[in-house]
Order: C-alpha cells, then structure tokens, then sequence
C-alpha cells in the first residue's frame, strides 16, 4: 500500500500511472478515505491529466438511489443503457474502445455501487490486463456497502493494483491554513474551532469561509466576537454531506450521543434511547467504520472524531428535546456513577423550575465541587438558585453553598450581598449561622472587624452554637484591639471545645499571640503549635490566619531566621491545600517578610507589589500593614527615606501586635533617618505610649533594643537606657532556648555601657544579618584596636540585608579610618541613566513623560497606583531626577 500522506505524492502516483497507459500499458489504482478529505478532487484531477495525454476518458459517480441497478455506475461512465446492461456486453464495450487507444475509467462513490458492478470490477481488470486500461476506483470508509468494497480493494491490491489512502490534514498543514487565514499569529479560539476540524479539508475550508463569508470575518478579528454563535451554514452543510451516507439508526444514536459530551459510552446512548446496547451496536460500528467516532482515552468510551460535527448535530436537536434528554442524561449519570458533579452540566440545561429531583442533584454537585472547583461550584449553585423559588429549604441550601464559593474565589463583595439578602428572608438556624459567618468572614478580610464582631455576635446572642462563627468573633477582637475580651473568650473557648477544633485552635492562636505582645516568645511558640492539631482543612472559611503562617511572622519578627524559613516551608504546603482567600494572600506577605530579613530585599518588594494588586482585586486589608512595613523597610534599606514614609503613611490600622511592632520599629528609623533618633523617640512617646511603658513587643525586634538604647543616650535619658537594658533581659530571660533575645539583650548592654565583650557575644548570637551588622557597627565604636575589622563585619552584613543606606555609612566610617572600598558592581545593564531602567520601567516612564497620572498608567499597565509609584521612585533614582517635569525634559531630550 502507498501511504498517501501529501498531496504531492498522490498526484505523483497517478501521472506515473496515466504517463504508463499513455504508453500502452494498463493498471488499477484504488484510493480510499475519509469523507471530506477530499477523495472526489483527485479524480478531476486525474480526469484533466488524462485529457492532456490524450486519453479516451470514462468516469462516473455512484449513487445511493441506483446502488440496487445492477452494473449502473459502470453502465454510466461507458456511456450504456443502465437498465439494458450486462457484464459481458460492458466487457466488449471496453475492449472496443482500449482497441482504438489508451482508456482512463474513472469510478466514485464506489460505496454506493451495486454487487453485480463489484463483482465485475474484481474480473475485469484482470481480463482486460493486456489492454491499455486504467481503472481509477474511489470510495469513502465505513459508508454503504463498506465490507464489500473493502473486500473488492484487497482483492485488486493483492493482483498488483497501486492502493492510496488520501490523510487529513496533519497539525502542521492546518496551522499554516489557519495562520494564512487570520493574517499572522491565529487567535486561541479560531485554533481550538479549527482543530475541531480534525485535519479534514472539506470541514476547515467550511468553517474559514463561513467564518469569512457569513460573519465577516476579518485577519486579526479575536475569536471572541463569534465563538458563542452558532456554526456557519456551510460547515452545517459539509457535516450533513458526511452523513448522508449513513443509516437513520446512525444518526439518531449520534445525536444523543453529542449532547453527552466529546465522550460517551454505547450503553448510555442505548439507555437515553430506551433500548439495549446490542440493539445499537451495528450503528455504532458504522460510525466507527466512516471514522465519525473512535475509541475514546478513558476504557469502554468511544469520542467523535470531529469536534465541529458533534456541535453540529448537538445543535440540530430541537431545544425543548435537548433539554429533555440532558435532563435524562443527568438523572442516568447521577445513578450510574453516584457523583453529581459528573450529571450537573445536563441537569443545568435540563431542569426545569421546580424540579425538585434535579434541584437536589444540583446542589449535591455544588457541594461535592466546592473543596476542588470553587468556580464550577459557584456557577452550578447559581444556576440551580433560579429553578427555586426564595425561601424554600433547596433555595437556602444554594444560596449558602454559592455564598462559599464565592468567599473561596475572593470575590467578597458578592458573597457579603448575597449573604446580606440571605439573612433578610429569615433562614432556618442553621443556614443563618452559616451565611452570618460568611458575612462576619467577609468584613473581617475587609477590615471591618467591629462590624463582623456585631454580626457574630447577634447570632450568638440568639442561641447560635457554631464553632466556625466563635472562631471568627475571636480573631475579630484581636484584630480590632479589644485583647482582654479575646483573651477572657479565648480561656473559656478553651476549656469547653474539642481539642482539635477550629475553635480550639483560633482560641490558643489568641493566647499566643497575647502571649507574645507580652515578650513570652517561647509559650508563643508551644501555643502555635498546639493550635495546629487543628489540621489543614479546619481552618477553611474562617477569616483566622493559619497558626503556621503566624509561628513563620513570629519567628521572622524575633530575627530567627533559619526557624522562619523552615516555617515557611511548612506553611506553603498547609496553607496551599486549604484556607481562606486571606490566608493565601497573607502566605505571600510572610514569604516577602522572611525574604527581606534574609537580605533579599528587591525580592521582597517585587512579591509584595504582587501581593498589593491581588489585595485590591480581592478586597482583601487587614495583611496591608505587614505589606507597607515591608515596602517601608525596603526603601529605607536602600535611602530612599521619603518612599518610606510614603508607604507607611498608607498603612491601615492594625491591633495585631506581629504587625504593629513591626510597622512601629520601622516608623522609627524612618523618623530618625529623617529628623533625629531623639525626635523619633519624642513621636514614639506620643503615638504610641504604651510601648514605652510595656517595650516587651518592640524589644523582640532584632537590634531594636539596642537602637532604643542609642537613641535614649543621645537623649540623655538614663531612665529610659535603664528600662530598655532592663525589659530586654527579662525578655531574654523569660525565653531561654531563644539566642536571638539574649543577643539583642547583651547588644543593649553593650551599647549602655560601651562593653565591647558584651557586643562580641551579640555579635556571634545574631541571626538576623541587619541586627549582626548593627552590633558589629557598635562594637566598632568602642574597641578601637578591632574597630577596622568590625566595620569590615559591619559593611559585610549590612550588604547581605541589602541595606545600601547602612553599608554607604560604614563606608564613610572606613574611609575615615583610611580604608577605601569600592562599592560599584559590573552588570549588563547600567545602574544609572536611561538605559538603567528595566522594561517595565521603561514603560512606565514613556506613560508618565507622555503626560498620563499614575491612576491612568496603572489601568494602561493593569497594575495598581501603589505599583507605578513604586516604579516612579526607581526610575527618579536611576535618572537623578525629583520630578515628573524633569523626567518629561529628559525623555523629550533623548528622543
């Protein structure tokens, strides 16, 4: 057999064999495929070649309504009285005409042809073999009297006949078709429309020119303007031709069929059609014989193997029957499998209001999508919500199974006005507890923590026992400032809950968290861990932080680094299998913490511009302070004071003692960077009191306690170097196993009392690179032999946080000690001018020199404000610029 795979070579094969009885020399060449692939066009073809060698030309086309006319199609193409003929006067026929020269018959449809013309064709050749006759048969797979065909062709070919199979299309011909189409790079949704061509000439040529002629079409056009409309005409035309062939059986088994899906199994199709699988099995083995359906990937399935004709004979079917036999199709699938995420499609499009029976197959759905595809659960819930009428208990047990999902994906404002109108028709308790947790979730996440304290709490005022809603009340004191009730309500959660529920562990999360604004950073610890008895999926739908996120926040804040990053680890693999929207941006802002700790500050800022867009998209507050404490400490990392303050000046308020202390250190190097250590210390005083008189949170701060120190003596406040040096080595004591205190405590001390062996023993405790090099800069200070060599430690250190701001102040203090050191590094790209500036960069200041604010250069950019000012900042740095003016001078003056 030839295979056939191009064009060239099909053709190829047919001029040799035309050159050769143009000779004198007789042959059969048999060609086979699949219906469209364009079987019919190779017999014109071979028709016109004929013509030009002179060939005496004889063809004829079978025909479904003659296929019982003996000897018709080959009666036809001689030129003969079908209803006259016989085999032997069609036989002198052809030997009088190959007699006066060479003779092309020509045969199509041959699928279609009667048993007498079969049976004359398998003797006939071989009779006429000394004449100079060529035969070119034609037929389609799988389509009318397919076996005896296939028998006729493997009969010729073992005689010699020359046997072509014409392919579709391969994945490479049909790109280039699509590409030449569209104009250049094709559409994603005009390559998955043509793919469900499957290669076939007839069906893609259909579906572009349909395209082009009946919805104007044009090169470039995104598939989104026609991909939801109905097919063209000319591919509905090109699928019927296809079936034409097959029987009424055929059809009716592949119509339900297509409304299964891209796969199905006999026995469903036989069971929609009310009838057995055996009772359909000769029609489904004509389809797979004409290549319209093949076996599928999953065991027992068969697949259509053109996507286009199952859309067409899906779309054939009359609506109200279609929604019928979805409707069966759903029900059938529900029994089989027992899953009613697998029937929920069909039951969507078959149900109708009021079906019960249906309804409760839908919301089983929903449920059983929520935990792995919230979406899918969102959409089957609402669309199962307008089959019900309010107030039905079906309705209620939707509207909270959307109101989930919705919190799930993040889009909160839906899920608060769904579950608002779903408490205001009065639900049954335990739909109502529910929808108020999700409600109080909702607010929390936004940062309206009084309100969602007001919602949970008039729920359990009317009786309501639900530990997810106590859980979330909790969480909301805490983060709203109100820590005597948290904590009260977090002892008595404790003493009546289960030991590893939710409430549980929300009640020993407060406890910790309480325990560590008290500087007990060990039973902050133990507590933690406790509350993680609470596994992974306990923690799903409350608006409480996942205790392994918050251990990674304590033990980031306290500088131990090394423990951090091992929490970390563990909580993107427990927060990633489940939690709340807030969790998972939350997950980000931690590792965007621990990074900066560790030094990797531009990375730290890259992830939290990141974290700052996906905050606004979701609604999502209450981790934006940790956020802008990062972004602060990163600016003020690199000298960039006035960005620092920026950022903070856009931080929400935040009673979380993790994230407040954190944003209170900052604010204080900020202001003494940018007045005085002993105006900070002044602002300190006024805004935030109480960590003066109770400093546990802040000394837990690596190099914190000692700042304070440095700060009150340049003050001259010995009352408050005494409190400091004092508060943090009762710290340091309270917490035994952790060096990092007892190092901040003995820097303190150092710093006090100018004792170079205390600063020493800070030195080799730190883990915090910015806290070490801080302790390495004071010891400078006061050992004078060593002082070199520990402001080398110092630049060391202050360059692995990525503190250029601290590192270009020790590499003053070694200049004036007479060392010099040179503090450029070689790269690609340039650290200064225009070509300094990365892509994006770039791009944001084209925008801005071309006059647009930043609000209108984020929506251009889709990223937030926040973003392009950060970008701004870098860009003014890199330039030497202070003004959007200038950047527009400069730009104009390069262009």
């Amino acid at each position: 057999m030839v295979n056939g795979d191009d064009w060239a070579e099909v053709r190829a094969c047919l001029r040799t064999a035309l050159s050769a009885v143009a000779e004198g020399h007789g042959g059969v060449v048999l060609v086979e495929g699949e219906a469209g692939v364009g079987c019919g066009r190779l017999l014109a073809f071979a028709r016109n070649l004929a013509l030009s060698h002179g060939v005496s030309i004889c063809s004829a086309r079978a025909d479904e309504l003659a296929r019982w006319a003996p000897l018709a199609v080959l009666a036809e193409a001689l030129g003969e009285t079908a209803w006259k003929a016989e085999a032997a006067q069609l036989l002198r026929s052809i030997e009088g005409r190959s007699g006066s020269g060479p003779v092309f018959i020509g045969l199509d449809n041959l699928h279609w042809a009667d048993p007498t013309t079969l049976s004359a064709l398998r003797s006939f050749p071989s009779v006429l073999g000394d004449r100079p006759v060529l035969w070119l048969l034609v037929r389609r797979d799988g389509i009318g009297a397919a076996t005896e065909v296939d028998r006729l062709f493997d009969h010729l070919e073992s005689e010699g006949a020359t046997r072509l199979r014409v392919r579709p299309l391969s994945a490479a011909e049909v790109e280039r078709i699509v590409t030449d189409f569209a104009g250049g790079r094709p559409d994603g949704g005009l390559v998955l429309l043509a793919a469900g061509a499957g290669g076939n000439p007839a069906l893609l040529n259909a579906l572009l020119d349909g395209l082009r002629e009946e919805y104007d079409v044009q090169r470039g056009d995104s598939a989104a303007a026609w991909s939801s409309r109905p097919l063209p005409g000319k591919v509905v035309t090109v699928v019927r031709r296809m079936l034409d062939g097959g029987s009424d059986e055929v059809i009716s088994v592949l119509e339900v069929a297509a409304l299964f899906g891209a796969t199905f199994r006999v026995a469903d199709v036989a069971d929609v059609l009310g009838r057995s699988a055996g009772d359909i099995l000769l029609a489904v083995r004509e389809a797979m014989r004409a290549g319209m359906v093949v076996p599928g990937d999953e065991p027992d399935t068969l697949a259509f193997r053109y996507h286009l004709m199952r859309r067409v004979l899906r779309e054939s079917v009359t609506p109200s029957v279609a929604a019928a036999l979805h409707r069966e199709i759903g029900l059938l699938l529900l029994r089989r499998t027992g899953t009613a995420a697998d029937a929920a499609d069909h039951l969507v499009r078959g149900a109708l209001p009021g079906d019960t029976q249906a309804i409760r197959a839908l919301a089983d759905a929903a449920a059983q999508a929520l935990d792995t595809a919230p979406a899918a659960a969102a959409e089957i819930s609402l669309r199962a919500l307008r089959l019900t009428r309010p107030g039905a208990a079906d309705h209620h047990r939707l509207l909270d199974l959307r109101v989930t999902a919705l919190l799930r994906l993040g889009r909160l404002t839906e899920a608060e006005e769904l579950a608002s109108a779903g408490l205001a028709v009065t639900p049954p308790e335990d739909q109502a507890v529910r929808l108020g947790t999700a409600l109080a979730t909702v607010r929390v996440l936004n940062g309206r923590y009084r309100s969602a304290v007001a919602v949970a709490e008039q729920l359990l005022a009317s009786g309501a026992d639900d530990e997810r809603l106590q859980a979330t009340r909790l969480f909301a004191l805490l983060a709203n400032g109100d820590d005597e009730d948290a904590g009260r309500l977090a002892e008595d959660a404790l003493a009546g809950a289960e030991d590893r529920s939710v409430l549980a562990g929300t009640a020993r999360l407060v406890l910790a968290t309480r325990r560590w604004a008290a500087g007990d950073v060990t039973a902050c610890v133990d507590l933690l861990n406790e509350a993680m008895r609470c596994g992974p999926g306990g923690w799903r739908d409350v608006p409480v932080p996942h205790p392994q996120l918050v251990l990674t926040v304590a033990l980031a804040g306290v500088g131990d680094l090394r423990a951090a990053e091992e929490a970390f680890a563990a909580a993107e693999s427990l927060v990633g299998h489940a939690t709340d929207v807030g969790s998972e941006l939350l997950l980000r802002v931690v590792g965007a913490r621990v990074k900066a700790r560790t030094g990797r500050v531009a990375e730290a800022t890259e992830v939290v511009e990141a974290a700052f867009e996906l905050s606004e998209e979701l609604g999502v507050t209450w981790p934006a302070s940790l956020m802008t404490t990062v972004l602060a400490t990163a600016a003020l990392r690199r000298g960039d004071v006035t960005a620092a303050r920026l950022h903070l000046g856009q931080a929400p308020e935040c009673h979380l003692p993790y994230f407040r202390a954190g944003h209170v250190w900052t604010a204080l190097q900020v202001e003494a960077a940018r007045t005085s250590p002993g105006e900070a210390l002044s602002a300190l005083a006024a805004s935030h009191p109480e960590l003066l008189d109770q400093p546990a949170p802040l000394l837990l701060e690596p190099g914190a306690a000692a700042w304070l120190v440095r700060a009150a003596l340049s003050a001259d406040d010995r009352d408050l170097v005494r409190m400091v040096v004092a508060a943090s080595a009762e710290v340091a004591r309270r917490n035994p196993g952790v060096a990092v205190l007892a190092a901040a405590a003995a820097h303190a001390r150092g710093v006090a009392r100018g004792d170079a062996a205390s600063l020493t023993a800070a030195l080799d405790q730190y883990g915090d690179p910015w806290a070490r090099a801080s302790a390495a800069e004071d010891l400078a200070a006061v050992d004078g032999a060593g002082a070199v060599a520990a402001l080398e430690t110092a630049m060391t250190g202050y360059t692995a946080a990525g503190s250029t701001r601290d590192a270009a102040r020790i590499r003053s203090k070694l200049r004036e000690a007479g060392v010099r050191r040179r503090h450029w590094s070689y790269a690609d790209r340039p650290s200064t001018g225009w070509d300094s500036l990365t892509d994006t960069e770039r791009e944001v200041a084209e925008l801005v020199a071309g006059g647009l604010t930043n609000r209108q250069v984020a929506a251009r950019m889709f990223v937030s404000p926040h973003t392009v000012h950060a970008h701004l900042g870098r860009i003014f740095r890199k330039l030497g610029i202070t003004s959007r003016v200038e950047l527009t001078g400069l730009r104009h003056r390069i262009a």
